[in-house]
């Protein structure tokens, strides 16, 4: 488990964390009952994807804050993203009510 993302993740009340195999972290709000924010450490970045109806929520922000998408794999949106203070902040800002 990355601390880093656990961390950021505890300051939300919204949001829970589970980390699957392969250390995908996936991050759930409270409300949304389809769709997470998932994010993979790799060894160069982290690879940030959206699905569900967290993709409406986050997509603009994404794109706004590191741009277009890396590409999309199994419908799902990604980006490859090197900072892990670019990932706090999408993780911040799903975590805002």
């Amino acid at each position: 488990m990355n601390m880093d993302i656990k961390s950021t993740v505890e300051q939300y009340s919204l949001l829970t964390l589970q980390v699957n195999k392969g250390e995908r972290h996936r991050i759930m709000r409270r409300g949304i009952r389809q769709g997470s924010l998932w994010v993979t450490p790799r060894a160069n970045c982290y690879c940030v994807a959206v699905t569900g109806e967290v993709e409406a929520l986050l997509y603009n922000f994404l794109w706004s804050h590191v741009g277009s998408e890396t590409g999309i794999d199994q419908n799902r949106k990604y980006w490859n993203i090197s900072d892990i203070a670019d990932v706090a902040k999408a993780i911040r800002r799903f975590g805002q009510p």
